[in-house]
């Protein structure tokens, strides 16, 4: 082989050498690029975790309050001798057909359901104590007045009448005797003539 051709030779190994080493760098560079490029992303997934908001549960709704209300008297009511109590519970069951205490004025106890009527209440004002009778720590209370009875209407007596007076009466007048023309017969009677003694006429027109 002549030497020109051995320089030949030497010169393309050199080149394909280079060329083999830039491939090399390159591949190296591309490969460092994509072993930080998955880095870079699972910092990114990471942020985007720590900053999406966290959710939580919506808490369960909370059961109503444990309460009795007294509907009927409302407080301060004026009411009649005969009341009616009408309660209403929320929050709790009851059991029984007589599930509250009815306590009036501290001394009248009565069980019942929601509603209980009263009779007979004296005038004058009340209070009125409801609890549940299995918890008496759930109970509501009202003060109510019972008015006293109006007095009966008194009607004054009329004034007296003064009696009509009777209509007079008037009797049909007297009428006097007619005059006689003659003279009176009979015994001692006339002016004594004969005629009155069965005599002759003297003329005065009784024979």
């Amino acid at each position: 082989m002549s030497m020109l051709r051995v320089r030949i030779l030497e010169r393309f190994h050199r080149r394909g050498l280079a060329a083999a080493c830039t491939a090399c760098g390159v591949a190296l560079a591309v490969g460092a690029c994509g072993s930080g490029h998955p880095s870079h992303h699972t910092s990114g997934s990471s942020a985007a975790v720590a900053s999406a908001p966290t959710t939580t549960a919506a808490p369960a709704p909370a059961s109503p309050a444990e309460r009795l209300r007294i509907i009927s008297p409302r407080r301060g009511a004026h009411t009649g001798e005969t009341l009616t109590v009408h309660v209403q519970l929320t929050g709790a069951s009851t059991t029984g057909s007589r599930p509250f205490r009815f306590v009036l004025d501290g001394r009248l106890t009565r069980l019942g359901p929601t509603r209980l009527t009263f009779h007979g209440l004296a005038p004058g004002r009340h209070r009125l104590v409801v609890a549940l009778a299995v918890r008496p720590s759930i109970r509501a209370s009202v003060n109510f007045t019972v008015p006293a009875p109006a007095p009966p209407a008194t009607t004054s007596a009329p004034p007296p009448t003064t009696p009509a007076p009777a209509p007079a009466t008037t009797s049909p007048p007297t009428q006097a005797p007619a005059p006689s023309s003659g003279i009176p017969q009979g015994p001692n009677a006339g002016d004594g003539d004969g005629d009155n003694h069965g005599g002759p006429s003297d003329g005065d027109g009784n024979i």
